[in-house]
């Protein structure tokens, strides 16, 4: 091997061996600013919890589970009646046009991920506003079981069907989930609801785009009609606006420290 190619390659060695000291730190760097972040998010959880009131936090809380479980059992029973009836499908101008995909695993393994994070946030960032939390989610199911059984529309033409095609809600539905539940989208309002609950930018932003891939995919299954959506939206934000008025004159009273 002739100077000048010893001297190329000895240049080439040397430049690999700059790039790996340079990746090396930049790992060590990374590394270090995660340690950082998982410190600093684990100080934000703990001031969280650490400004709540246990004993009547626990008491509003247990409370608010007992009415969440009463609207929810309120809404099975309304639920089972609503599913008795031979409803009608509707005709929808958006549907025609849309194709027919098939999104269940989006709607049902996307939408339970999607809610047990957003509870998980909300239990660890949020502790005081949980009972808020609850209250708003029995209205919300108080609210939509009176939709569920007022509603006098069957299933869009060429749905693709949870009871069939679906590993979790073939088992919920009849129970804990039912059939003619078409007005308003719950795959679309929950979420949007969690959208309007939280503060930061970045659970908001979660949320929010959640919801409205819950509504694209609920459109192009055929599991929701078009008013459907665009109504969860309408009756979210007044539920949350209803819910918020009323927990700060009735609820809240019963959360503080006498």
């Amino acid at each position: 091997m002739t100077d000048p190619e010893t001297a190329a390659l000895q240049r080439r060695l040397h430049a690999i061996e700059e790039r790996m000291s340079v990746s090396a730190r930049e790992v060590r760097d990374l590394r270090e600013k995660l340690a950082q972040d998982a410190r600093r998010e684990l100080r934000e959880v703990a001031d969280e919890w650490r400004g709540v009131h246990y004993k009547w936090w626990l008491g509003t809380v247990a409370g608010l589970v007992a009415l969440l479980l009463l609207t929810y059992a309120f809404y099975t029973k309304l639920g089972w009646v609503a599913d008795q009836r031979a409803l009608p499908a509707g005709s929808d101008w958006l549907l025609r046009r849309l194709p027919l995909v098939n999104t269940l695993p989006v709607l049902s393994w996307g939408w339970f991920a999607l809610h047990f994070y957003a509870a998980g946030a909300a239990a660890a960032y949020q502790p005081r506003r949980l009972p808020f939390l609850l209250f708003l989610l029995s209205v919300y199911l108080a609210v939509r079981t009176a939709f569920v059984f007022l509603s006098p529309i069957g299933a869009p033409v060429g749905m693709v069907d949870m009871r069939v095609h679906d590993l979790i809600f073939s088992r919920l539905l009849g129970t804990w989930t039912f059939t003619n539940e078409f007005v308003f989208s719950g795959h679309t309002a929950i979420p949007f609801l969690f959208f309007l609950f939280f503060r930061t930018r970045g659970l908001k932003a979660l949320m929010l785009a959640g919801s409205l891939t819950m509504a694209v995919c609920v459109l192009l299954s055929r599991n929701h009609y078009t008013v459907d959506v665009l109504a969860a939206f309408l009756v979210s934000y007044s539920v949350y606006a209803l819910s918020e008025s009323a927990y700060g004159r009735w609820v809240r009273p019963l959360f503080q420290d006498p």
